[in-house]
């Protein structure tokens, strides 16, 4: 029984873990530039090969079902307009760069909902100053347009920078943060990227809300399925127990 009561707990564990992505998958649908989770299954077959492969041996343990690790889409969301002169959407691949409070951290985003501090620099609100290719950027106000290639120019011509988008390699993983924003890996770098910017839109989240929702009533099922089983086999348990203490 003790074997049974494994495998069903890696079955709750399991779900749990599904319940909780999807859960912030769901409370972050509206979130700018947020990427959607996906937990990644490990099953006692992969397990097993795993072991095979590294020539070792003993017991392995009951056929169980963990969650190995939890992997990040990077699809696009959908764009959408919001005529607001603060609003960036990047068309095309890579990141905004913004110098997190205190100045030493560099955090890249998808999120373009910026704003203006008091001293009149671009800021996504909460994270810090939007970066330009020769640092953070100084608008002073909203009176500005944004060219196609990311360079911003004032109602009166005044050049004001250009925003600074960096595309990580193919082969970096990024640290996920908070609220879709991301850091480079001690070692990697990013390069410059040269994509469209559209000023006055901005870049959803790539959540899709009803598949979500059908994921999430699937992860439920299946842990009430276990939790369910959890209680069969304790009352087995203790029946059983209790015949031995009548012997």
């Amino acid at each position: 029984m003790l074997a049974g009561f494994y495998t069903i707990s890696s079955g709750l564990l399991a779900n749990q873990k599904k319940l909780d992505v999807i859960g912030t998958n769901l409370v972050n649908s509206q979130t700018p530039g947020f990427r959607a989770e996906r937990p990644v299954a490990s099953t006692f077959g992969e397990a097993l090969a795993i072991r095979r492969e590294s020539v070792r041996s003993g017991t392995i343990g009951t056929p169980v079902t963990s969650i190995k690790n939890v992997e990040t889409l990077f699809d696009s969301g959908n764009l959408k307009p919001t005529e607001r002169s603060l609003d960036f959407a990047i068309n095309g691949w890579g990141y905004f760069n913004v110098q997190a409070e205190g100045g030493e951290n560099i955090v890249l985003t998808r999120n373009g909902q910026f704003d203006i501090d008091s001293e009149g620099y671009l800021i996504l609100p909460g994270v810090g100053r939007v970066l330009g290719d020769a640092g953070p950027l100084l608008v002073e106000s909203d009176d500005f347009e944004i060219k196609p290639d990311g360079s911003l120019v004032s109602g009166e011509g005044k050049n004001l920078g250009s925003l600074k988008i960096s595309a990580p390699a193919e082969d970096v993983v990024l640290e996920k943060l908070e609220s879709g924003m991301y850091r480079l890996p001690d070692g990697a770098d990013a390069a410059d990227q040269e994509s469209g910017i559209l000023q006055g839109w901005l870049e959803l989240s790539n959540v899709d809300y009803n598949r979500e929702l059908t994921r999430l009533i699937e992860a439920q099922r299946a842990f009430q399925s276990c939790s369910t089983a959890l209680q069969i086999a304790d009352d087995i348990n203790q029946k059983a127990a209790a015949q031995i203490a009548s012997l």
